[in-house]
């Protein structure tokens, strides 16, 4: 039953928003969603630093949640790296850009961690082992080393940009497939609303990896307006809200379950 619910919404969610994104394109272009810094960037970074404020808060109730510490860890600094990387939108400096390239990296490569360690936890019932916990940091460590070699042997700051992107876009991709299927898995394992969470998590992570699908559809020579990419990212966003606000509504309830008071 959860994958067919996740299957059917999500399929009626995408087909609208393509449809939607189609028609109005031109419309939404009047208004700021254009490749500078329009009303998208504000809505953007809104919705992520927002996040990051009720991550803090679940961060409190992780101790009513049995999963261990580090995939929180590794989840904080996804949505916080996230969040970095919608600030870059306010500067137009291709160094800037390639900076912001690698937040979005490490963003994706974090949550992507997280999510794997969750599934050890939950669905494999096992215990991560105690090096793997260095593998997502040493992964992250990789990609600044190869932006800084590049513009050492390489003056062209815009391809350089262009680089860095088709990575970010790759990294999301292949993460974003990795938790689809963690989701899915964890939410045949759990019950009640942490199905919710884990729902919404797969929305956001569909969400994202048409958002970056797009963008290297773009990168090779496709046309797709940049304004219909805005709006997936807009929706990857509000799903990562949901998500993490339920995640919140959960272990507030649990402390109180357990507890017997409002905390």
């Amino acid at each position: 039953m959860f994958f067919r619910g996740i299957k059917f919404i999500g399929a009626i969610i995408y087909i609208y928003g393509i449809i939607i994104c189609y028609f109005m394109s031109d419309l939404l272009e009047l208004y700021g969603l254009e490749e500078n810094i329009g009303f998208h960037v504000i809505l953007s970074n809104l919705f992520w630093w927002m996040s990051v404020i009720l991550m803090i808060i679940a961060y409190r109730y992780r101790k009513f949640w049995n999963v261990g510490y580090t995939p929180w860890s590794f989840l904080f600094f996804g949505f916080l790296f996230f969040g970095i990387r919608e600030l870059g939108h306010l500067c137009t400096s291709p160094v800037i850009n390639s900076l912001r390239h690698i937040f979005g990296i490490w963003s994706a490569i974090f949550m992507t961690s997280a999510f794997i360690f969750f599934f050890i936890v939950i669905y494999m019932r096992k215990k991560p082992y105690l090096f793997s916990t260095y593998m997502p940091v040493a992964f992250a460590s990789m990609f600044p080393i190869f932006m800084f070699y590049m513009y050492f042997i390489e003056a062209n700051t815009v391809y350089i940009n262009n680089i860095m992107n088709i990575m970010e876009s790759l990294v999301w991709m292949i993460g974003s497939s990795v938790t689809i299927y963690t989701t899915f898995k964890m939410g045949t394992r759990v019950s009640g609303g942490f199905v919710n969470v884990f729902m919404f998590f797969q929305f956001s992570a569909y969400t994202a990896f048409m958002w970056k699908f797009l963008g290297l559809l773009e990168t090779m020579g496709w046309p797709v307006p940049y304004s219909i990419r805005e709006v997936v990212e807009m929706l990857f966003g509000i799903f990562a809200i949901i998500s993490i606000y339920l995640l919140t509504k959960m272990l507030r309830k649990l402390s109180r379950d357990m507890h017997g008071n409002k905390s």
